[in-house]
């Protein structure tokens, strides 16, 4: 607490924040962190005044808990809980006026201090914001299923004779495209918890033509691979601003995979047309694993509840992540 014999309003400056013209007394605020030696500055349009210089001494309470455990001196020890200011209320007077061109000078520093404070209010983050946020998003490029879905094609095209065909139909190769869907509470603002749902599919055709043979045969592949996610998942905000934020992203779930391929063979005519199906097969298999992924680096933007999203990482949710987010 601050008070004084003053007739007209004085600026405080602490360690803590600004406070710009106010009458005495007022109560402020000053930062507990190295609590001895902190100033308290004050200034006025017409008069100076000395700094109020803060001491410290030992919160009596701490040393008395210290006793019974030592986890609570721990955590005063790191909030500096343990200090205590020996004087709480400051009585202050004028050391003497100030000349006109200090008080100009005095003008534009408040003006000054107005625009900085002005600015750091635009870029503050508000105190409260949205703890829910809904996810929704498709990925692309290798992720983790790939590996068994590459051996299971190779495989196939071993034991059927296929070659790639490569038509316009496929889905980014042997690869999977993917849309998840994903949940986020926000702890504070750092941390956030939740947990995500994925599907993803891939799709690749095969043919193999034996001119060789007597009859002649014409043999069409195709692999349809997909899989399932679910995982809790945690995440870390490196950055924040009003509109946007960096963070990065670990889950850790279960997979369903589903691998399957097909294989038709037709016999050929002599102009090697098809002329009947002399053979079909399939190949099926369903795999659990443990499924996971990690979001080096992800960044989301956007003014209002929604806001869309792009994410660079590796694991079941693939390389390239791009989506929109409802916060609520």
């Amino acid at each position: 607490m601050i008070a004084g014999n003053v007739d007209e309003p004085v600026t405080i400056t602490t360690s803590e924040t600004v406070y710009p013209d106010v009458e005495l007394p007022v109560m402020v605020k000053v930062k507990r962190r190295h609590l001895g030696g902190q100033h308290i500055r004050i200034t006025s349009e017409n008069y100076a005044f000395h700094d109020i210089v803060l001491q410290k001494s030992v919160n009596e309470w701490s040393i008395l808990s210290a006793i019974w455990s030592f986890v609570p001196l721990g955590i005063d020890l790191l909030t500096n809980a343990v200090s205590n200011p020996i004087q709480k209320s400051f009585f202050i007077t004028p050391s003497g006026q100030i000349s006109v061109a200090d008080s100009l000078h005095r003008a534009d520093s408040l003006h000054q201090v107005a625009l900085g404070q002005a600015w750091k209010a635009a870029k503050a983050l508000p105190v409260k914001y949205r703890r829910h946020e809904l996810n929704g998003g498709i990925g692309f490029g290798s992720n983790q299923a790939d590996h068994a879905t590459h051996s299971m094609i190779n495989s196939c095209m071993e034991r059927y004779h296929l070659e790639y065909e490569g038509e316009c139909g496929d889905i980014f190769g042997e690869s999977y495209v993917l849309a998840n869907v994903e949940y986020h509470y926000r702890l504070n603002r750092k941390w956030d918890i939740g947990a995500l749902a994925a599907w993803g599919l891939s799709r690749e055709a095969f043919s193999g033509v034996y001119l060789g043979e007597a009859p002649m045969k014409d043999r069409i592949g195709s692999e349809s691979s997909r899989y399932f996610v679910v995982a809790p998942s945690a995440r870390y905000t490196w950055r924040e601003w009003p509109n946007s934020r960096c963070y990065s992203l670990v889950a850790l779930g279960l997979m369903r995979h589903h691998l399957a391929f097909h294989c038709d063979e037709y016999l050929l005519d002599s102009e090697y047309h098809q002329h009947e199906r002399s053979f079909t097969d399939n190949y099926s298999d369903i795999r659990w694993r443990m499924a996971w992924h990690v979001t080096a680096i992800g960044a989301n933007s956007g003014a209002g509840p929604f806001r869309f999203f792009g994410e660079l990482g590796y694991g079941c949710l693939g390389v390239v992540r791009l989506g929109v987010s409802l916060g609520f």
